[in-house]
């Protein structure tokens, strides 16, 4: 076990019984993506996983912990919803073996090494959609939160030469500040 898995661990086991609200950005991104076959990235318990399925998506999710997959896999269940998990961390080389490709890849409120990014666009299919959403500057400003984990102004303006810039955005939602991002693979 490392530290972040078992922080993640933690703060899962910590959390009620309740399924995680879908996040505003997957109501937003989800009209725009492709039908077909998704991967959430860094899905937690499930808030997107969950509602992309519910919509007809056939979705992967992906977390470090243990627990939070565990806790999607249960309220998949009780959905009659099918979803696959993998547990794997996201900063190891071999995180992405034997998955994809993709028509979409989701990735929301996490912020991946520059070294993830080519491993993900290499997972999409020819024209397959990649929607990101992540705390931005403003949020370190306005709420502390570490700027590490935070996009710097223009930090996606060359994330791989295989993807094609769509949409980006700064956007506020119930007091938290996103850049959003959509992408398409050439």
């Amino acid at each position: 076990m490392n530290a972040v898995r078992d922080k993640w661990n933690r703060r899962y086991e910590a959390r009620s019984h309740a399924p995680p609200a879908t996040p505003a950005f997957v109501t937003h991104i989800a009209p725009s993506l492709k039908p077909g076959t998704v991967l959430d990235v860094a899905a937690g318990d499930g808030a997107a996983s969950l509602a992309l399925a519910r919509l007809g998506f056939v979705v992967t999710a992906i977390d470090i912990s243990e627990v939070g997959l565990s806790r999607l896999e249960d309220f998949a269940a009780r959905e009659r919803l099918t979803i696959q998990t993998r547990c794997c961390d996201l900063e190891q080389p071999d995180r992405l073996d034997g998955l994809g490709p993709f028509d979409n890849i989701l990735v929301c409120r996490y912020k991946p090494e520059p070294a993830l990014w080519p491993a993900l666009a290499a997972m999409l299919v020819h024209g397959g959609l990649l929607a990101f959403s992540t705390f931005n500057l403003q949020q370190h400003e306005l709420h502390g939160f570490p700027a590490r984990f935070c996009l710097q102004p223009g930090e996606l303006k060359a994330i791989d030469p295989s993807l094609e810039r769509l949409r980006c955005q700064s956007v506020s939602r119930a007091g938290d500040y996103f850049d959003d991002y959509l992408f398409r693979r050439r």
